[in-house]
Order: structure tokens, then C-alpha cells, then sequence
């Protein structure tokens, strides 16, 4: 239990380390020459006790004094594993190096998206007008409950076809011939699938076909299909209760956008993909 509460409070101390000095603040925990102040401390207890500012303030004033020095003690030997490490020179190790990298980047991110809370926040006005300035965009998608079986060629798909119009059952044809691990498994349930998310052809089939009627061989992808519609739902347009969440969504990834660009012009940013291609994999 200990060894957990040690490596915890070293993942722990690389977030520190984006955190401003003490400062002038009495140190109540000395290692070396890193100082770490009743602040920080009140900060780590609240980390053990799920981020609760509040509760951590009373549970470290409840504490006995042998309770303090327990908790500085762990604090101190987490800084003191630290100190050993960079002198094994393991914080130059690649991987050491990356995680202490984007732990404090991704510390800092957030901490800047949540000094923007004023302006990702948004009131009923706001968020109606977005939703009427933009009402065809929320809509729920047509879907449809499926079930299909696949092969690799059309004498495959003809010879499924034929054995479900001779009577076999959907389940035992899909079992015996279809090639895709998944629906051969489930006995060829596919489920509900959303319109716009299968292969063109197939796609245009199944939210046009009658229902319960099987179809096929339509060729998509890498194959041959022959499916059954089970059931349809229309699609609608969502109220402005239902898309309320999705509108909000929107607005503050407008916000992050823009925000993201006015930084761009303050530091360059050059994307690379193809230079990534070439990374060698380990």
C-alpha cells in the first residue's frame, strides 16, 4: 500500500512542477533545496481525497501532529525517489522525458481552458439563437435495425442468396457462409446502424428497401452483402430541448477555435504528416 501512495505522489510531483514557487510562504517540507509550502501540501491532500478543497482544509486541521509528519514523510520520500532519478539521469530517458513533457502540457491546457469558463458558458437566449440560426444542423438521423451476411465474392452471395430463399433461416445461412467474423457470430444481427455510416451503395439499399425483405448481393467495400431491414426510424429535426447540450457543444468549440487561431498567429504551428510516416516504430 505504501509503494501505491509513493509512485502516486511521484505522478503527483511532475504535475507540480508547472505550478508556480512557494514563494515567500514558510516551507513546511525542505529536500535539498526544494521547498514545498502549507499550499502544496493542502494541494496533495486534496488530490488523495478527490479534489475537495474544502474537505481537505478540515481533514489536514484534524489532523494529529504524527499524522502530519507521516503525510510530510511520504511527501518527502516521493521528492527524494525524484531527486534519485534525475541523478540515474532517468529524466532524460525518452519516455520519462515525454510523459513529464505532456503531463505539464496538458496541465496547463487545461488550467487555460478553464480561465476562458465566462465565455464557454452561455445563457437559454444564446443557446436559442444559435439553435434557430442553425435548426437544420440538429437533426436526429434516419436508422434502421439490420441484419446481414458478407462474402468476399458474388457466387458466395448467390449461394447465400439462394439458400435463404429456399427457407433456411437467416441465422444457420450466416453461421455456414458469412465471411465476417462478427455477424457469422451473432447470427447475422447487425443492429441499429444510423444512415450516412455504411458504404454508399449499401447504404442508399437499406434506407430504401421494404422491410423484412432480404436483398442483395450489393457490392461494398471489400465485399458482397446480403442484408434484411428489420425495422426503420425516420429521421426529424431535434427540438431545441433536445439539442441543447449538442448547441452549447458547438458554441464553445467556436470559442476554442477561435482562440486556437489568435494563438497560431502568436506562435507559428507547422504540421508535418508526411515526416510522421517516417517515425520508426519500437
Amino acid at each position: 500500500m505504501k509503494c501505491r501512495s509513493v509512485f502516486w505522489l511521484l505522478v503527483v510531483l511532475s504535475l507540480l512542477a508547472a505550478l508556480p514557487a512557494a514563494g515567500s510562504e514558510e516551507a513546511v517540507l525542505t529536500v535539498g533545496d526544494d521547498k514545498v509550502s502549507g499550499d502544496e501540501i493542502l494541494y496533495l491532500l486534496s488530490l488523495e481525497l478527490g479534489g475537495n478543497d474544502a474537505l481537505a482544509a478540515l481533514r489536514l486541521k484534524e489532523m494529529t501532529e504524527e499524522e502530519r509528519a507521516d503525510f510530510l514523510e511520504r511527501v518527502s520520500t516521493a521528492l527524494l525517489f525524484s531527486r534519485g532519478a534525475v541523478l540515474k539521469g532517468l529524466h532524460i530517458d525518452p519516455k520519462i522525458a515525454a510523459q513529464l513533457r505532456w503531463n505539464q502540457v496538458n496541465l496547463l491546457a487545461n488550467a487555460y481552458i478553464a480561465s476562458l469558463e465566462p465565455r464557454l458558458t452561455f445563457g437559454d437566449n444564446e443557446l436559442k439563437a444559435a439553435y434557430e440560426k442553425n435548426r437544420q444542423k440538429y437533426v436526429r438521423k434516419g436508422s434502421a435495425r439490420i441484419r446481414h451476411i458478407f462474402v468476399t465474392s458474388g457466387e458466395k452471395g448467390r449461394s447465400a442468396l439462394l439458400a435463404l430463399l429456399s427457407g433456411e433461416d437467416f441465422y444457420s445461412v450466416a453461421g455456414r457462409l458469412s465471411e465476417d467474423s462478427a455477424s457469422s457470430a451473432s447470427g447475422s444481427e447487425t443492429g441499429w446502424v444510423e444512415e450516412g455510416t455504411l458504404p454508399e451503395s449499401l447504404d442508399r439499399l437499406v434506407f430504401s428497401a421494404p422491410l423484412n425483405t432480404v436483398l442483395g448481393p450489393v457490392e461494398a467495400g471489400a465485399g458482397f452483402y446480403i442484408f434484411e431491414v428489420m425495422e426503420r426510424s425516420e429521421g426529424r429535426s431535434l427540438s431545441f430541448a433536445e439539442a441543447k447540450k449538442l448547441v452549447a457543444s458547438d458554441l464553445q468549440k467556436t470559442v476554442l477555435s477561435g482562440e486556437a487561431a489568435s494563438l497560431r498567429k502568436r506562435f507559428p504551428v507547422i504540421l508535418r504528416p508526411a515526416a510522421l510516416g517516417n517515425t520508426p516504430l519500437h
